[in-house]
């Protein structure tokens, strides 16, 4: 059933209350890997956007493909004016249910380009390359940079990078299970930085900073000594020339002038 859920859009995974109740309780339940990996996470990104917050001190913020809102509720906390947007009504229900005083919005940006305009001097965008098809991910991307300010920053992350431990552990999977559904594509959603770097390029943006979190693969997590895997993992975090090795990385961008149409 979880390789077939794979195999939907995400809006299509996700359109019962239901089932983004069941992302929350699972994906991010207190003793999940992501969890762990957003405790080492989290007071980076904090950081991050408390330095816009402080050369923009009235701009405005947009948590783009906000799912249930654990972005969104960490932005609130910084920002004085926040907008979040994703395409699920039930992921929005939920982040709604959870907010404080951001304005949620359902929509598809492609189809309703009118949607959240801004102008924004920042905008959040969490597990959103992976979770959309390739032709959509440059579109959707200059949409952002559309609505950014001229000195906006877009915070974007990847959670699956191609060049980590992540990578090896998905083709052990995929060779323990040839024939689970799903596909050989989506068992192996990862990317590299480089292809990043030129889907962010070919959208307007140039990338200023990279950050990474986490290093060993989630596969490690279900072993014993578990304590002991999420502290090796804080350890090497921040250790700069593992960066590239990192599971999650942080892409901090700014804008650059598009070319003519």
């Amino acid at each position: 059933m979880k390789a077939e859920a794979e195999m939907l859009s995400y809006p299509d995974r996700f359109l019962k209350r239901e089932a983004a109740e069941a992302y929350v309780q699972q994906e991010y339940g207190p003793e999940s890997y992501a969890t762990a990996i957003w405790t080492i996470q989290e007071p980076l990104v904090r950081s991050l956007l408390e330095e816009i917050r402080n050369q923009h001190p009235t701009g405005r913020h947009l948590d783009f493909a906000c799912g249930t809102g654990r972005i969104t509720r960490l932005t609130e906390e910084i920002f004085a004016e926040v907008d979040a947007l994703d395409i699920s009504p039930a992921m929005v229900e939920v982040a709604r249910a959870a907010g404080r005083q951001a304005r949620f919005t359902v929509g598809n940006i492609l189809e309703s380009p009118t949607l959240c305009p801004g102008p924004y001097a920042s905008i959040t965008a969490f597990r959103l390359l992976l979770n959309i098809d390739p032709p959509l991910r440059v579109p959707v991307l200059t949409q952002l940079h559309r609505r950014l300010t001229p000195d906006g920053v877009l915070i974007l992350n990847v959670h699956g990078n191609r060049h980590s431990l992540r990578h090896p552990a998905l083709l052990w999977n995929r060779w323990r299970r040839p024939n689970e559904p799903g596909g050989s594509e989506r068992l192996l959603n990862d990317m590299s930085r480089n292809e990043v770097e030129n889907y962010l390029g070919a959208a307007g943006f140039v990338v200023d900073r990279v950050y990474g979190t986490g290093i060993l693969p989630q596969t490690v997590y279900r072993w014993p000594l578990r304590s002991l895997w999420r502290w090796i993992d804080h350890r090497l975090t921040g250790l700069s020339f593992l960066n590239r090795f990192c599971i999650d990385l942080i892409f901090v961008c700014k804008r650059k002038d598009l070319p003519a149409e």
